[in-house]
């Protein structure tokens, strides 16, 4: 391998799991996160079903917020988005899986 520094932009859900990854050469020397991540992850304590997961949630928010500067998307990615986290409130309590695909269970 050479010296230059492996960049990676992280998805929510690789965000999420990124911890889990043991085999260093898996993961970027420098990870990042696009806005669309970080609204990903803004959604996530808005839509759970217990106070647990809520806390857990708001706790991967703050991090990622404290963590990384978001790359800029554009305006059809960031609606995207927001679609998907309007989609996932609109749906009657109790009738959802307590995870989705972008945020994965922390228990």
């Amino acid at each position: 391998m050479d010296d230059r520094s492996r960049k990676g932009r992280l998805d929510t859900t690789t965000l999420l799991l990124l911890s889990r990854i043991e085999e260093p050469e898996l993961r970027p020397d420098e990870p990042m996160i696009s806005t669309v991540t970080l609204a990903e992850l803004t959604v996530g304590p808005l839509v759970a079903e217990t106070e647990r997961e809520r806390v857990a949630r708001q706790s991967h928010l703050q991090q990622a917020e404290a963590d990384f500067d978001p790359l800029p998307s554009d305006a059809a990615a960031a609606q995207s988005a927001t679609s998907a986290g309007s989609s996932r409130t609109a749906v009657p309590h109790g009738s959802r899986s307590s995870t989705s695909p972008s945020m994965p269970s922390t228990s």
